[in-house]
């Protein structure tokens, strides 16, 4: 019998369960698992809820259906750790060169296009659109003059009181005075690298890492050293001490769950090698979270990734917590946060002779919404969609795509780090596709080096239609054509 869990639906709870015999080798590739009869008899649930499970596990591409037989184990549902894309190989500190090469190429991702699978943002069709429409006109009617008026940092003391209940569930307990609500995560990020570094230092990130990032060291005069990266693991534990070692480095800066652009995510063990590493070498560590709402219900047998992040195990505030609601719930209302630790009054000194805070009306409609207890319900039905997404998108990467092309499968978020095979070049790649009016980001935005010259990011978060399948079919033949014109 399924214990009956109130976070999770009962279809899930049992589609988890066969996934787990199929990953451990109960029922094998190839074979027949059990009638819907069976199973509702076994496990006590109605046939309703395990024609569910199994449409799910259906999509997910654990099993097939065959008309008039049942539904099979596939062949292909094991992944080889030789299909993921290798542990990247790091640099040696340098001066940020690409900004003007990024901001060049923003302005093409974010054109618009038949199929954008190159902006990090998700479909307005996944977003509660009517739903912040209908909070935005409730604070601009009966809250007016808070709408209307100056919200100084740290932001609304409400909001901050309920981002603070929230970050409970990854084990990170904080008052509403640790939080300074920001304008994105992008404010979030700059504040707290400018409150720890000078112009000329040192930083270590990830490899490959977010783009902004490097554009606001650009920005900030700082120079940067790429650590490396496994894409499933997320930083090189080992790599960073050598690195802390041997160059004077002055933060930190790293994803720590479902990463742009790879979807990696740090296991606890090693979030708590990081945060030890901070406190020995009393080393700011900026803490990018913004995928972190995004986890799968269930992904091919995986449990959630990581259920914690570093500030959860920082005891002395050496870790700066940077997260938004600009990647679930609205891109435009730009309300981030930060946890900045022991920097936080010279946050909230940069930040108010900057920006202030973010929006006053952004900050009481999306109180407003969170309040009303939507944000919760909307997450459930984000999380399946993204990881019902993901499966399609690695599918059909699997089925059009070039052989030797290898991929990695988050546990969340919905990015796609692709590596295409040796011999294609994802820069063309990306203008052959807009010629075809389809969008794509190349792995060289993603790193000061040229180490990713043959890698592309793709977001899932998109709908999935014929359209769609047909964008992804066309990507293949054009790296194919590279290929076979080498």
């Amino acid at each position: 019998m399924l214990q009956r869990q109130a976070e999770q639906p009962l279809y899930l709870q049992l589609a988890d369960h066969i996934a787990d015999d199929i990953r451990e080798g109960i029922y094998a590739s190839g074979s027949k698992v059990p009638s819907v009869r069976k199973l509702a008899q076994q496990h006590g649930v109605s046939i309703s809820t395990v024609t569910q499970a199994y449409a799910w596990l259906e999509d997910q591409g654990w099993i097939s259906a065959r008309p008039q037989s049942g539904y099979y184990v596939r062949s292909d549902i094991a992944p080889d750790s030789d299909e993921r894309p290798p542990l990247s190989l790091g640099d040696e500190p340098r001066d940020v060169t690409k900004g003007e090469f990024i901001n060049q190429m923003l302005t093409r991702i974010n054109r618009p296009a038949t199929v954008n699978l190159g902006a990090a943002i998700p479909h307005i069709s996944w977003l509660p659109q009517r739903a912040l429409q209908t909070h935005i006109q409730k604070v601009s009617r009966f809250q007016t003059a808070d709408v209307l008026n100056y919200t100084f940092s740290p932001g609304v003391e409400e909001l901050r009181s309920h981002i603070a209940v929230r970050m409970r569930d990854v084990g990170v307990r904080c008052l509403s005075d640790d939080i300074v609500v920001t304008h994105g995560c992008a404010e979030a990020l700059t504040l707290c690298l400018r409150s720890v570094t000078q112009p000329g230092d040192l930083v270590a990130v990830e490899s490959p890492c977010y783009y902004g990032f490097l554009q606001i060291a650009k920005m900030l005069n700082l120079k940067v050293i790429e650590i490396p990266t496994d894409p499933q693991t997320g930083i090189s534990i080992d790599a960073l001490k050598l690195a802390l070692q041997q160059w004077p480095i002055k933060a930190i800066e790293v994803s720590s769950r479902y990463s742009n652009p790879t979807g990696c995510s740090i296991p606890a063990e090693n979030q708590q090698q990081l945060v030890a590493l901070a406190q020995q070498y009393e080393m700011p560590v900026i803490e990018d979270d913004i995928y972190g709402d995004i986890s799968f219900p269930t992904l091919r047998g995986q449990k959630q990734a990581v259920n914690s992040v570093l500030k959860t195990y920082d005891k002395d505030g050496w870790v700066l917590y940077c997260s938004s609601f600009s990647k679930t719930v609205a891109a435009g209302l730009r309300v981030g946060w930060c946890i900045p630790g022991r920097w936080k009054n010279k946050v909230i000194q940069n930040q108010t002779f900057t920006t202030f805070s973010a929006s006053s009306l952004s900050q009481y409609a999306l109180l407003s919404y969170l309040q009303n207890g939507h944000y919760d319900r909307h997450l459930r039905q984000f999380r399946t969609q993204a990881a019902t997404n993901m499966q399609r998108f690695i599918q059909a990467v699997r089925d059009y795509f070039p052989p030797g092309t290898k991929i990695n499968e988050p546990a969340g978020g919905f990015i796609l780090w692709v590596a295409l095979p040796q011999g294609v070049d994802a820069m063309a790649l990306h203008y052959d596709a807009l010629q075809a009016s389809i969008v794509v980001t190349p792995g060289d935005l993603f790193s000061n080096t040229e180490h990713f010259s043959n890698f592309i990011r793709l977001s899932a978060a998109v709908p999935w239609n014929e359209q769609t399948e047909q964008a992804l079919k066309t990507l293949g033949a054009l790296a194919e054509k590279q290929l076979l014109g080498s």
